[in-house]
């Protein structure tokens, strides 16, 4: 592991009082409940708000979503 990456985040252990194999701990716990949700196809957010907005047909999701992040990091398209 990069030795910058391995201080950084040692320091943010420390700061949030906690050692960095429990921060690697839970970060894997996180990521593995998040892989299991994406093979079973679980997405707690999505799942909660489909169908609360109605979309026209052909909306382009992966355009908006594109265009949107643009935006968002001051990229013009």
């Amino acid at each position: 592991m990069d030795s910058d990456v391995l201080q950084s985040a040692e320091q943010e252990a420390k700061a949030r009082h906690t050692t960095l194999p429990e921060v690697v701990a839970h970060q894997l716990r996180v990521m593995a409940r998040n892989w299991q949700a994406s093979r079973t196809g679980e997405t707690p957010v999505p799942d909660a708000l489909r169908g609360a907005v109605k979309l026209p047909q052909d909306f382009d999701e992966r355009a908006a979503l594109t265009e949107e992040l643009l935006k968002k990091h001051g990229v013009q398209g």
